[in-house]
């Protein structure tokens, strides 16, 4: 083999390799592939190389690997090389819609008709200004959204050589990642699904700890939180006064007509505030109404905590919160913050483990959120597993990317930049059959309903055809305490529901229920593509469940890797038609 390899005649000749429009010279193509960094298994074909950068791709194509810069190879880098429609261009290439995203999210400024140079350190400055305005890849979010856009990155950063710009050791790509290829896996469902939930569960369970900036995004959302869910309750505190005021005055007007005079006029209600906390609930709904709530806070939180804890003790928010099942925009963590106002405003507060998973979202902007875990592949009481307990190799490597809602907004289009995902893993609540959702279009409509289009929208997207999909029904236990009181035929698209069996006990309506709901979600699935839908229930807030529905995931993806290899012939019809659902 080694003969076989080292022979001359199997060897790519200079000038089936075009690159920038002109074959190679042998001196150009021992340059090339003898240089420290070259293009991996050089095939014949047309390339494009940026000698100063280091980029490298197909011709036609986004860069797809860096390789050592300054190699005298190839002819001039033309404008058209990777036919990019962008007007951007970066050391005279028009770049490609994907690059233009990533520099975009990256907070690199670039405008159309912009001319950058970028070198092959990262630093990068606008042609003919001669001021280098910064260098991509010491942003580890940079090399994060490279990473996520099957971009390439510069060897020294993706193993962790070099720090974050901060000063950090940050070790975005690990050693393992060489050794096996990272399964993509796309976590996404509608705010106040639990998504958030266990991403950070999963972040608990296989990754690091949570970073210092992390630390601080977060307690910066929880303290703009707890003004959010004050201002809900001061918001229908006015309805139900309102609404209060207007019986009082009906019977004020009874008692009359009957000659009764005792009652001179309407008396203040259950739901009215004094004088002085009114004057700061009309401030802080104004400052909301504006949309200014992010300007204001947290930065006074320390100054308003006082009073932010008396409002929510008055008796007026607490009657108002005994009725919060009236308004369905209140998350059922928020008596959680709020009783601990005082505390959470402190220049001190550390969110502890608990805080982190009962906040909403992950961090402010609640966009995209990546992380990288590894799970074993062994099988426990097999020789590998007794043999092999520090073996990488086997270990299956995933890249979990979780997009909430709001980062679906404009169509889906963010979906067409992401590469090779090996499944979707859609979240649901299951709490949500009575809730409402305002859509987009500020139309009014049943969450679980809103829930259901979200899922149709992402399974339906071209970049998904082939793609494995994971349903994780959640929230099964507060699903199962609300069921037994409000039907769940109350969504319309549940109208058709009626357990088979008379049910005795909680747990077997609730059971009834979750398979129904379950069968709705692959009926559908199964409309649209003719695919099997895999679901799996979860107690976001119980780890134990999160951990088991990622490795549920694992065998899923097992499965389908045996299912196309077709290694036991006709497996689809054999064992693919099981239902792999889980109700534990």
């Amino acid at each position: 083999m080694r003969a076989e390899h080292g022979c001359a005649a199997n060897q790519v000749r200079p000038d089936e390799v075009v690159v920038n429009g002109r074959g190679l010279s042998q001196g150009e193509l021992d340059l090339l592939i003898g240089c420290a960094l070259p293009p991996d298994r050089l095939a014949p074909g047309r390339y494009w190389y940026d000698k100063d950068s280091g980029l490298w791709g197909k011709e036609g194509e986004r860069p797809d690997r860096i390789v050592n810069s300054k190699l005298s190879v190839g002819g001039k880098l033309r404008a058209d090389a990777s036919n990019g429609t962008t007007q951007v261009f970066v050391n005279g290439r028009e770049i490609t819609k994907t690059e233009l995203r990533m520099l975009k999210l990256a907070s690199v400024q670039c405008p159309r008709n912009t001319h950058f140079w970028l070198y092959d350190d990262g630093s990068y400055e606008e042609e003919g200004q001669n001021i280098i305005k910064g260098n991509i890849w010491q942003k580890a979010s940079t090399r994060l959204i490279a990473n996520l856009f099957s971009l390439p990155i510069p060897p020294g950063y993706s193993h962790g050589l070099k720090g974050d710009a901060t000063g950090d050791s940050v070790r975005f790509v690990p050693d393992y990642l060489e050794q096996k290829s990272v399964q993509k896996l796309l976590l996404v469902g509608l705010e106040g699904s639990g998504s958030s939930t266990i991403f950070k569960q999963a972040k608990f369970l296989y990754g690091s700890k949570f970073s210092p900036v992390e630390i601080l995004d977060l307690k910066l959302m929880i303290q703009i939180n707890v003004y959010k869910y004050l201002s809900t309750l001061l918001e229908w505190r006015e309805c139900f006064e309102d609404q209060a005021l207007k019986e009082d005055r009906e019977l004020c007007t009874i008692d009359k007509a009957a000659g009764e005079t005792g009652v001179a006029q309407t008396r203040p209600s259950l739901y009215s505030l004094n004088q002085r906390l009114m004057q700061f609930a009309d401030w802080l709904l104004e400052i909301v109404a504006l949309g200014d709530l992010d300007a204001f806070f947290p930065a006074a939180t320390r100054e308003y905590a006082p009073i932010v804890q008396e409002v929510w003790k008055d008796a007026a928010i607490q009657a108002t919160y005994k009725r919060n099942n009236e308004f369905h925009f209140l998350p059922d963590v928020a008596s959680y913050f709020l009783d601990r106002v005082v505390e959470i405003s402190s220049n001190e507060y550390e969110p502890t483990e608990t805080d982190i998973l009962y906040a909403e979202g992950i961090n402010q902007w609640n966009g995209l959120s990546l992380l990288e875990f590894s799970l074993d592949d062994r099988y426990p009481f097999t020789e590998s597993y007794v043999d092999k307990l520090d073996d990488p190799s086997m270990l299956t490597k995933y890249q979990l990317i979780r997009i909430n809602s709001k980062g679906l907004n404009g169509g889906l289009r963010c979906l067409e930049m992401l590469e090779e995902v090996r499944a979707i893993i859609f979240c649901i609540s299951l709490a949500d059959y009575d809730q409402m959702w305002v859509r987009g279009s500020g139309e009014l409509c049943n969450k679980m309903i809103a829930s259901r289009d979200m899922f149709e929208n992402v399974i339906s997207h071209p970049s998904f055809e082939d793609t494995t999909c994971v349903l994780l029904l959640n929230k099964y236990d507060s699903f199962e305490a609300k069921v037994n009181r409000v039907p769940l035929t109350v969504c319309d698209w549940f109208a058709d529901f009626s357990p088979v069996k008379p049910h005795h006990t909680h747990q077997s309506l609730a059971s009834h229920a979750y398979y129904y709901i379950a069968l709705k979600f692959k009926v559908l699935y199964s409309s649209i593509g003719d695919r099997k839908l895999f679901v799996f229930q979860t107690k976001a807030l119980e780890r134990k469940t999160v951990d088991d529905a990622f490795r549920y995931i694992r065998e899923v993806l097992r499965w389908d890797d045996v299912k196309n290899s077709d290694a036991f012939g006709s497996v689809e019809e054999s064992l693919c038609s099981m239902d792999m659902s889980s109700s534990s």
